[in-house]
């Protein structure tokens, strides 16, 4: 009988040892880091980063490709699913020019993101600017001159559909 009871003991105080650091171990973690802070980061991610400090927050990308835009000339995009990040540049220290993403997510401290209506932007964000260019609903954030950054909030039947932080590059 006295084995049996140490062995009883023995796993019952493994068991609170197992629960004490699960606990302890998940309290000392940080919160998750807001990912969608306009005009500084979306999924983590922030204007100025490297391919390998994206890998990083991100992982690995589904797709890996260098193509030719208008303005920017040849970029690479780096694809994660719902969220596409596009490089100003194609070397390995080339930085983010824009983010964008239509994950559902993906939300500020104030819960705007894909999905909210436009009435939910403009009561719970401060600084946004509304409006309809050429059949394009959006609202943004930021100064929409050449070298700033902006927070633009893409709108279609009245909920965001994609949200990009970027760089204006003309």
């Amino acid at each position: 009988m006295r084995p049996l009871r140490q062995s009883i003991l023995a796993l019952v105080t493994a068991g609170l040892l197992l629960a004490l650091a699960v606990n302890g171990a998940s309290a000392s973690l940080p919160a998750k880091a807001q990912a969608l802070v306009p005009q500084r980061s979306l999924a983590g991610v922030k204007i100025g980063m490297i391919a390998s400090q994206v890998r990083a927050v991100l992982g690995r990308p589904s797709s890996n490709k260098v193509s030719v835009r208008p303005i920017l000339g040849k970029v690479r995009t780096m694809d994660f699913g719902a969220t596409e990040v596009l490089f100003r540049g194609t070397a390995a220290t080339a930085p983010v020019n824009t983010i964008s993403t239509s994950s559902h997510g993906e939300r500020t401290a104030q819960g705007v993101g894909v999905g909210s209506t436009e009435a939910q932007l403009v009561a719970k964000l401060s600084g946004e600017h509304c409006l309809t260019e050429l059949g394009y609903r959006h609202c943004f954030i930021g100064k929409w001159s050449k070298g700033f950054v902006v927070t633009d909030f893409s709108i279609a039947n009245r909920r965001v559909t994609l949200i990009t932080l970027g760089v204006i590059t003309q």
